[in-house]
């Protein structure tokens, strides 16, 4: 491959500056963008060539238009062109195949995150071996999970020795690439518009081509082509095939009679192929419609000739520079050449040899998307696409579910007995591809008609999970409950129905029904012999119980739970997962190793299955972490599951857990700003809204408006009277508990001291009672329950809550006139916030003491460093060590037992802790530390 691209020194320069930087371990990404011909596959050929010149493997692909349905296209082509038998890559091509497969309510989502975590994984391993360089063309034509995976792979640039080199075509600012381009200007990776060749460029582009520096007339003739190298090429070509242009010693000249205004570039193409052989011509009208790219097997199947008889048309079409090879197959040189050659058909010459193609390559087994292409293209089904379609369905829609929709849409719409049941299919691949408004009224419609008991059934419950999708709850229960009522509806399927009736019921806080729901759901999974009806009812029995604060009880059930899913693990189909319900009942437990040990088996699970409850349980993590103390590591939880698919919207939990961080740092970023800016009710999920109202409350308090502070929890509170009950409502007690004592509420008081007790005689936990000492405490002014306090949640591994109790007892010994314990209580709890990284609180806590007359004065306790070696948490120190010793993110994640995603967090706070920025230099800084 040629390394000089005439006109496009500046873009060489950069090139250059970068593979070298790619050489030395750092990451890198370029965006090319112009007019069609402008040149951009010649920028791109350039940087392969430096690439491989320098050593550095290259994965190269190229989006085409008829390829924008099928997801990963364009990424599967690079590990086709690239990968060879790269580990890893095996498992992604099985993948896309549909070998492995998320279970259906999870659908297209889940599938396609499966398996954008196997292509990041894979290249993440594959860069801690080498460098890599990601080639991209004509991007403006690639589908949107290859473009969330570039999106994603720009913002990991700093931790792996990657070079992305993307070009495209300018596109509306509402267009999916307008949007990606602009999140890659946010991560420092600039737009580089390609102009038109100056006159010099374009001089030394003919020289090239013609063997000649151009004469005047030619000269004269190519500046109608303003510039645009693949125009310029062309016209050229075009000359030069047709005799047309005269050597004169150094001088390329065209003769006075060729005229001096070029034709339309098309026109061009279209007359210099005309110079082709006839056998070659209809080669390429056939094998144009083909897409870009295409093997030798998909040209011997289209037209009906053997390998043998193509030879000569295919070397006659690479020599004149139409074809090029890629990989193992072959391509258009330009799509603008395809382009042409396609145009030039009529149209109903190209719907029969869409049609024709079709045939030919279902035949031929070719892959069930690429035949689905052409399918579509040709218009109205036949019987013959019919039955392919019902053949091909289920690989067709996990692998391209947009395609499969679209066919099966018009099959319903003709009639005739051939269609029958495609309705009922339509309503499940709508489900699956993540459009249950659609799905809904399309099994609506096929109910309409009588269907055998099980198909149903399984209708009715496609049905059901469709409502629930759109948070339809009360119409999920009615679905559920006219589903239950069919008459020899099998037991198996009337477990399930009770599990998702039961989970429903959950959401809507009729906890009493949801109990009765999943033991019928237990009861008769147990008996129809179906593990996974059982663990559904068995994990929402639990969350019920856990709501009803019998955490032992649901404890048991969760371990009942796992052991029904066996080896299975856990289903996409739970919106309540065992480990997470289990994680929940050990944490309120006060076993917090245990409940981050099954937070992490479940997050790295869903990591691997595709299962939306990832965000879930990174917000578990973050809340047990928040409690431990570990806030550096909540806030990479934090991190994580923002950046995961989120389709049961906890991100806004997620930015909750960060602001109680951020309030007690003194610090304030978007995710209090989101807080404060967002509307105060969570309904959907009652038993986390109590963050969203302490947040905002705690950042009036913060603000220095106690008074507003309080009177917003209290709202929340008590906004029907008496003291709300809700799960894990006691974590905001003592803050709570703190503001209704500076303003002298006693009646709050009371009432808070009143129900923390109650809650611990019914669970006697370190926690329960701690909470239920320090709100006793305050609201008797006994100091000594706020010792026991602090003691109790010492024991509880609660370390601000343990300060939130010293603080206090030093408040309550001073006003004792012990100001001895005073001046020890509160410099404990300076110390413990300090540790925390707490300012505000250790700011307030000095406020309180000397407005008590006792001075906090400083301490031994080094305040929590921002930058340095210091400032790293033990997490990030394991982290570290490990990337020293060269382990990549999915090792670190494999050893650690966490997700990749909150590996990767960890590492991108390592750099801006450290200061540095690319991995290389964080493995030397490690290793020059460890040499001290």
């Amino acid at each position: 491959m040629a390394l000089t691209v005439q006109g496009r020194e500046a873009e060489r320069t950069r090139l250059e500056l970068v593979v070298r930087q790619l050489a030395a371990g750092t990451g890198q990404a370029m965006v090319f963008r112009g007019e069609p011909g402008i040149g951009k596959s010649a920028v791109l050929d350039l940087a392969d060539a430096l690439c491989r010149s320098a050593g550095i493997t290259v994965l190269r692909g190229e989006a085409g238009e008829i390829d924008r349905s099928l997801p990963f296209a364009v990424l599967s082509q690079c590990l086709d062109v690239g990968a060879a038998e790269h580990p890893g890559v095996a498992r992604i091509r099985g993948l896309l195949r549909g070998d492995e497969r998320v279970s259906a309510p999870a659908g297209a989502v889940g599938q396609e995150f499966l398996i954008a975590e196997a292509i990041l994984s894979t290249l993440d391993d594959w860069c801690s071996a080498e460098p890599l360089a990601l080639l991209v063309d004509d991007l403006h034509w690639a589908d949107l999970a290859s473009l969330a995976v570039i999106r994603r792979l720009a913002r990991a640039l700093d931790q792996l020795p990657l070079l992305v080199v993307v070009t495209c075509r300018p596109a509306p600012d509402d267009s999916a690439i307008a949007a990606l381009l602009r999140d890659l200007e946010e991560c420092g990776v600039p737009t580089t518009d390609l102009a038109p060749l100056a006159e010099a460029g374009v001089a030394a582009l003919v020289a090239d081509l013609a063997g000649g520096v151009p004469g005047d007339r030619l000269r004269s003739l190519v500046a109608g082509a303003a510039g645009n190298p693949l125009y310029v090429t062309e016209l050229i070509r075009d000359l030069s095939g047709t005799g047309r242009i005269e050597l004169r010693g150094s001088t390329a000249e065209i003769s006075a009679e060729t005229p001096l205004v070029p034709a339309s570039l098309s026109a061009t193409i279209l007359h210099r192929l005309d110079t082709l052989s006839a056998p070659t011509r209809e080669m390429l009208r056939v094998v144009a419609l083909l897409g870009r790219a295409f093997s030798a097997a998909e040209m011997t199947a289209v037209l009906q000739l053997p390998a043998t008889d193509l030879v000569e048309p295919v070397v006659e079409a690479l020599a004149a520079g139409v074809l090029e090879e890629r990989g193992s197959g072959l391509g258009f040189r330009h799509d603008l050449i395809r382009r042409a050659v396609v145009q030039s058909h009529s149209q109903a010459v190209r719907t029969a040899l869409h049609e024709q193609i079709g045939v030919s390559l279902a035949e031929a087994g070719a892959a069930v998307e690429r035949v689905a292409e052409h399918v579509l293209e040709a218009g109205p089904l036949s019987r013959r696409d019919v039955a392919w379609l019902r053949a091909s369905l289920d690989p067709l829609l996990v692998r391209a579910p947009a395609l499969a929709v679209e066919l099966l849409r018009r099959a319903t719409a003709t009639a005739g007995d051939d269609f029958q049941d495609l309705d009922v299919e339509l309503a499940r691949a709508l489900l699956w591809a993540g459009l249950p408004a659609e799905a809904e009224r399309a099994a609506r419609a096929a109910l309409a008609r009588s269907l055998p008991i099980g198909r149903a059934g399984t209708l009715r419950g496609w049905l059901a999970q469709a409502l629930m999708e759109q948070g339809r709850l009360e119409d999920t229960v009615a679905e559920v409950r006219s589903a239950l009522a069919l008459e020899g509806l099998p037991q198996n399927q009337a477990a399930r129905f009770h599990a998702v009736q039961a989970q429903a019921l959950h959401f809507m806080s009729r906890m009493e029904e949801s109990e009765a729901a999943a033991l019928l759901a237990v009861r008769n999974g147990r008996e129809s012999g179906d593990g996974f009806a059982t663990a559904y009812g068995l994990t929402t029995q639990a969350a019920v119980l856990v709501v009803t604060r019998r955490v032992e009880e649901a404890l048991a059930l969760t371990t009942a739970a796992l052991d029904n899913l066996g080896a299975t693990g856990i289903s996409s189909d739970f919106q309540l997962s065992p480990h997470l319900a289990r994680a929940y009942c050990l944490a309120d437990l006060d076993r917090l190793t245990e409940a981050h040990a099954h937070l992490r088996t479940g997050a790295r699970e869903s990591e691997r299955a595709g299962v939306a409850l990832l965000t879930g349980y990174q917000s578990a993590i973050a809340k047990v972490e928040f409690l431990c103390g570990n806030w550096d590591d909540a806030l990479v939880a934090v991190q994580s599951g923002l950046d995961s698919i989120d389709p049961l919207d906890i991100g806004p939990d997620l930015h909750a857990v960060a602001a109680l961080i951020e309030v007690r740092r003194d610090q304030r970023s978007e995710h209090t700003d989101t807080i404060v800016n967002a509307s105060k009710a969570r309904p959907a999920r009652s038993h986390t809204e109590f963050l969203h109202w302490w947040a905002r409350a705690l950042v009036l308090d913060a603000e220095g408006d106690g008074a507003r502070a309080f009177d917003l929890l209290e709202s929340y509170l008590w906004a029907s009277g008496g003291l709300r009950r809700v799960v894990n409502l006691d974590h905001l007690f003592p803050d709570a508990a703190r503001m209704a004592f500076c303003l002298g509420r006693s009646d709050r008081l009371a009432a808070l001291a009143a129900s923390t007790q109650e809650m611990a005689d019914f669970q006697p936990s370190p926690n329960k009672l701690g909470t239920a000492a320090l709100c006793r405490g305050l609201a008797d002014a006994d100091g000594s329950l706020l010792a026991e306090s602090a003691a109790a949640y010492d024991t509880a591994g609660r370390p601000l809550f343990a300060a939130f109790a010293r603080e206090n007892e030093a408040v309550l010994s001073a006003r004792a006139g012990l100001s001895d314990r005073a001046t020890a209580a509160s410099a404990e709890a300076v110390d413990g916030y300090l540790a925390l990284g707490a300012s505000w609180d250790a700011r307030r806590t000095r406020e309180r003491l000397r407005a008590e007359g006792i001075t906090v004065g400083n301490r031994r306790t080094v305040a929590r460093s921002e930058t340095g070696w210091e400032a790293l948490s033990a997490t990030e120190r394991t982290v570290l060590t490990m990337i020293a010793e060269g382990c990549s993110n999915p090792q670190i994640s494999e050893r650690l037992y966490m997700s990749r995603r909150t590996v990767q967090v960890h590492v991108s706070r390592i750099m801006a802790k450290l200061g540095e920025s690319s991995r290389v230099g964080l493995a030397v800084t490690a290793t020059l530390r460890e040499a001290r």
